[in-house]
């Protein structure tokens, strides 16, 4: 488990403590690769909670930035899925996020190939993705249900070669 704390000079991995629980909650969707700040979250609706750290998952975040997970790692076949969530405000540390992600998991974890879920209809910054070498791979239609209609979801992908 770790976590990230953002400092001037980017992201930088640190191990992951009880004090950074407040950074598995924010308003975003779960299971999201870029899980951005939703516009319009209601008032009253509890943000998504990311679970408590799992044996063989990194997290990383930054105080009041984001959080995020490298989940469902299956050693044998050397592949994961990667979750960030962006807390409201922190936009700009999304490439740096997700290039921290694929290099965690392709140089600490040994993994070779990380996946990442994208609701397009939310408009994530898919630059990002891009930027840390993921590729679109598939489209589900109606992959998701949220705000009471059923919307498509894209797996991202990125290879170490």
């Amino acid at each position: 488990m770790t976590a990230v704390a953002l400092t001037g000079a980017g992201p930088r991995l640190a191990g992951y403590r009880a004090e950074h629980r407040h950074l598995l909650t924010g308003p975003w969707l779960p299971g999201e690769g870029l899980a951005m700040p939703l516009a319009g979250w209601p008032a009253l609706a509890p943000w998504h909670t990311v679970e408590a750290p799992e044996p063989g998952a990194a997290r990383y975040g930054g105080p009041g930035v984001a959080v995020g997970r490298v989940a469902e790692v299956d050693g044998v076949h050397r592949r994961a899925r990667v979750e960030i969530g962006v807390r409201p405000g922190a936009v700009e540390h999304v490439p740096a996020l997700a290039r921290l992600a694929v290099s965690h998991a392709f140089s600490v974890l040994h993994l070779h190939r990380v996946t990442a879920w994208v609701t397009p209809a939310l408009d994530p910054p898919t630059s990002a993705l891009a930027a840390a070498g993921f590729t679109p791979e598939v489209v589900i239609p109606q992959g998701i249900w949220f705000d009471g209609r059923p919307l498509d979801r894209a797996m991202w992908t990125v290879v170490d070669r």
